[in-house]
C-alpha cells in the first residue's frame, strides 16, 4: 500500500516560564511530542493511542499546523504540508486544507451555538469556493443526508440536537471539502455507548464508501480494535510501538502496551482479572529521564534501559518498537 501522510522527526516544545517582578524568564522546556515518525497508507486507518496527556492530540494538531510543530516534517501525497501552511501561498494553504481535515472531540464547543447548521455547513463552501454558490443548498441536504441526519435539520441550532447529532454534523462539516485524510481525535469519548456505536459504524462506512484515510484518537480501546488498521502506543511525547491491530492486541511486545491493554475491561463476570498495574506515576515531561523513559515504570528494565534510548526499528510481523528487553 502507497502511504498518503509520512510523519518524519515531529518535535513540538512547550516553553515554561516563571514570572517576576521584572518579568518572566525561561526555566525549562516541556517536550509534549518528541521526535515522532510514523506513516499512514491510503484507505486505511491509524490509531495513536495512550494515557491522557502523552502527546497524542498535540501530535495531530501538529501535523496540522493547529499548533506551530517546533521541527519536522509532514508529508502528504508527496508534498510537505507543514511548510505550506507557513507559507503565504493562499491557494496552496487551502488545497492542502481541504485534503486534511480535523474532526474535534467535543461536539458541544466545536459549533456555533449562533448558527443554524446550515450556515456551520456553507462555512466551508464560502470560504473555499470548491462549489458554485448555486449548488451549496444542495450540497448540504446531501451531506446531511450521508451522516443520517434531515435536510430539515439545516434550519436548527446546536442546542436542538443530541450529542450523536452534533457528532454527526461535525463529520458533515469535514466532509464537506472533500477531504481524504481525517484526524478523529476521541470523535465519541462524550457520548453514551449506544450512540458511539453508530458513530463508530458511520466512520467505517464513510471510510469505504468514500476511499478516506483516518488518524484515530482514543483511549477508548474497544474502539480502536473496531475501527483501526494499525495501532501506534505512544508513552510520554515518543511512540514505543507499532502494530497491525489484531497483532498488537493478541500479543503485545512492549511493557506499557501490555500494562495499556490488560486496562480493557473483559466482558466475563467469571474472567480472572489481569490487570498488569505499574509501579509509580509518569515522569514530569519537563524533567524526561535519560535512558528509556518508561524504565522509571517498567518490569522488565535491564541497566542499558537507564541510559540509552532505544530506537523504533522493526521486529517483524509488521511490528515497529522501541524496547531493549520486550516481552
Amino acid at each position: 500500500m502507497t502511504n498518503l501522510v509520512r510523519v518524519e522527526h515531529l518535535l513540538k516544545r512547550y516553553p515554561v516560564r516563571r514570572r517576576g517582578i521584572l518579568g518572566g524568564r525561561t526555566v525549562g522546556q516541556i517536550s509534549a511530542v518528541d521526535d515522532v515518525s510514523f506513516s499512514v497508507a491510503a484507505g486505511e486507518a491509524l490509531a495513536l493511542v495512550g494515557e491522557s496527556g502523552c502527546g497524542k492530540t498535540t501530535t495531530a494538531r501538529s501535523m496540522l499546523h493547529l499548533v506551530p510543530a517546533t521541527s519536522g516534517q509532514v508529508w502528504f501525497d508527496g508534498t510537505e504540508v507543514l511548510s505550506v501552511f507557513r507559507g503565504n501561498d493562499r491557494p496552496a494553504v487551502l488545497r492542502a486544507r481541504r485534503a486534511l481535515q480535523y474532526m474535534f472531540q467535543d461536539p458541544y464547543l466545536s459549533l456555533n451555538p449562533r448558527w443554524t447548521i446550515g450556515q456551520t455547513l456553507r462555512e466551508p463552501f464560502r470560504v473555499h469556493r470548491h462549489a458554485p454558490p448555486a449548488e451549496w443548498n444542495d450540497r448540504i441536504a446531501a451531506l446531511l443526508e450521508r451522516v443520517g441526519l434531515e435536510p430539515a435539520h439545516a434550519w436548527r441550532y446546536p442546542h436542538e440536537f443530541s450529542g450523536g447529532q452534533r457528532q454527526r454534523v461535525g463529520v458533515a462539516r469535514a466532509l464537506a471539502v472533500e477531504p481524504r485524510f481525517l484526524v478523529l481525535d476521541e470523535p465519541v469519548s462524550s457520548l453514551d455507548v449506544s450512540v458511539r456505536a453508530q458513530i463508530l459504524n458511520l466512520l467505517v462506512e464513510l471510510r469505504a464508501a468514500l476511499g478516506l484515510t483516518y488518524l484515530y484518537i482514543s483511549h477508548d480501546l474497544a474502539s480502536v480494535r473496531f475501527i483501526a488498521n494499525r495501532v501506534a502506543v505512544m508513552y510520554l511525547g515518543s511512540i514505543v510501538e507499532i502494530a497491525p491491530a489484531e497483532i498488537l492486541f493478541r500479543y503485545p511486545l512492549h511493557h506499557y502496551t501490555n500494562a495499556l491493554l490488560s486496562a480493557v475491561p473483559v466482558p466475563d463476570p467469571d474472567a480472572r482479572p489481569t490487570r498488569v498495574v505499574l509501579r509509580g506515576e509518569p515522569p514530569s515531561p519537563m524533567h524526561l529521564p535519560p535512558g528509556c523513559r518508561f524504565h522509571t515504570r517498567c518490569p522488565a528494565a535491564l541497566p542499558q534501559c537507564r541510559t540509552t534510548p532505544p530506537a523504533l526499528v522493526p521486529s517483524g510481523d509488521g511490528r515497529l518498537l522501541a524496547c531493549h528487553n520486550p516481552r
